[in-house]
């Protein structure tokens, strides 16, 4: 029995976190200005193009997770994922619970796209979508990183530039995982709400991950055994001891079904498709190698400038131009339209979200300042709470705005939905042979990584 083990570094001090957390993250998407992502809308079908099917490059899991939610071609990552119509200020592994497995700290999902999305794969995130999930085929219990410390534990999904080999392990391309992932990209709950089953319920204000951050050390710790992937992370001990009980140790059982994944009583139902599925994502080796670091990482000079925000159009300041993003017509089993009641539900269920974030902050700002017993102490006390608060004007306008091109996207979804089920013809494979082109079709598209 070999064993490959590494345990990853205490994150940085609190001036490289705070630069971080500025960023639109290391992989938030190409180098460069920052356009806004819009449908293709000049193409018909509503921006599928033929020569680019997701079928080919990601195979099963197409047809698979078009069902709960839409598949754009990323101009870096290529065709990724992102789930429909979830929760106003959702995020990976926040909808489930963690359990102690066999396989160590194993993410059991309440959502029914989670046998794919927690355990192949990895999630970026992009200022203008939100998460993205990119296809892979290597399973493990969960695909994250760990920080804790100060009363708290926190998670966040591990970026497209962490790769994984059978045999060898975690693969960071020589970089430390404390600089790949932006404190925005955690979730912390307190640590004696770690065992609870509905364990979102516990994860405190995203804005308050800036602060939680310098307090906690990061804790990762994958090995693999026998070909097994073990995600230790959390001391088991400390849970324990933290939370007053015992955690019970599940055993895990394959299933033949997606929908036979979860858990039941003392067994955690696995559904991993068979190799024959798997061998079908095309993408599969590139991502599991890890896609090579494109920016800056966040400790250097060049990577500390302010993040390029949207703003209003002023006269002589030119927009920065849009990029068109092809999107994939859903499947059969998919819904064949768009309820836009539905749409503006979701944005006052995310303005609600938000004020509901900031009363509680609000909350937390008064009772520290209380608890401060001198004047520095009560300096240093206004310095966070200034910077969280600017935290959360950051995520209210980056939610607001990335919930509105999801919904462009889904509307999109939907009309190349509706031409492919009648028939229409597929887009020429290069724009430029149009005889008529709408000025989003006159927009350069870059190709997907091969």
């Amino acid at each position: 029995m070999r064993v490959f083990r590494f345990a990853l570094l205490t994150l940085l001090a609190g001036i490289l976190a705070g630069a971080a957390y500025g960023q639109a993250g290391p992989y938030g998407g190409p180098p460069g200005p920052q356009g806004q992502y819009i449908p293709n809308n000049g193409q018909p079908g509503g921006g599928y193009y033929g020569d680019q099917d997701p079928t080919v490059d990601v195979g099963f899991f197409y047809s698979e997770l078009s069902p709960y939610g839409e598949w754009v071609l990323h101009p870096r990552y290529g065709w990724v994922w992102f789930p429909r119509h979830v929760n106003a200020g959702w995020r990976p592994y926040s909808l489930g619970r963690w359990v102690e497995s066999e396989y160590g700290w194993t993410w059991v999902s309440n959502e029914p796209f989670g046998w794919a999305t927690y355990h192949y794969g990895r999630w970026a995130w992009d200022p203008r979508f939100g998460w993205l999930w990119v296809p892979g085929t290597d399973w493990g219990p969960a695909w994250v990183s760990w920080q804790q410390g100060n009363g708290y534990v926190g998670w966040a999904p591990l970026p497209p530039t962490v790769g994984f080999q059978v045999g060898v392990g975690i693969q960071l391309g020589g970089l430390n995982i404390s600089l790949l992932i932006a404190p925005r990209d955690y979730s912390f709950v307190p640590e004696r709400q770690f065992l609870d089953p509905n364990i979102g319920g516990y994860i405190v204000p995203q804005a308050r991950n800036i602060t939680i951050i310098h307090n906690t050390t990061n804790i990762t710790n994958y090995t693999v055994i026998n070909n097994r992937v073990i995600n230790h992370g959390v001391p088991l001990d400390r849970i324990e001891k933290a939370t007053g009980r015992k955690a019970q140790l599940l055993r895990v059982a394959d299933v033949s079904n997606p929908r036979g994944a979860g858990m039941r009583r003392d067994v955690v139902n696995i559904y991993r498709p068979p190799e024959s599925k798997l061998e079908t994502v095309k993408v599969a080796r590139r991502n599991n190698a890890g896609l090579p670091q494109t920016e800056p990482a966040p400790n250097r000079p060049e990577a500390q400038l302010p993040t390029e925000r949207p703003h209003a159009v002023t006269p002589g300041r030119q927009e920065p131009a849009a990029v068109s993003i092809p999107v994939a017509p859903r499947v059969k089993s998919a819904p064949a339209t768009v309820d836009e009641r539905q749409f503006q539900r979701e944005q006052k269920d995310l303005k609600a979200k938000m004020d509901k974030e900031q009363q509680a902050l609000d909350q937390i700002h008064r009772q520290e300042m209380k608890q401060a017993k001198t004047k520095a102490d009560a300096q240093a006390v206004e310095q966070r709470h200034a910077a969280e608060v600017q935290a959360l004007q950051e995520q209210r306008q980056h939610s607001e705005q990335q919930l509105q091109t999801r919904q462009q996207i889904e509307r999109q979804a939907a009309r190349a939905s509706a031409a492919k089920a009648h028939g229409s013809p597929k887009p020429p494979a290069h724009q430029g042979k149009a005889k008529t082109k709408k000025k989003s079709d006159t927009q350069p598209r870059t190709p997907p990584p091969r």
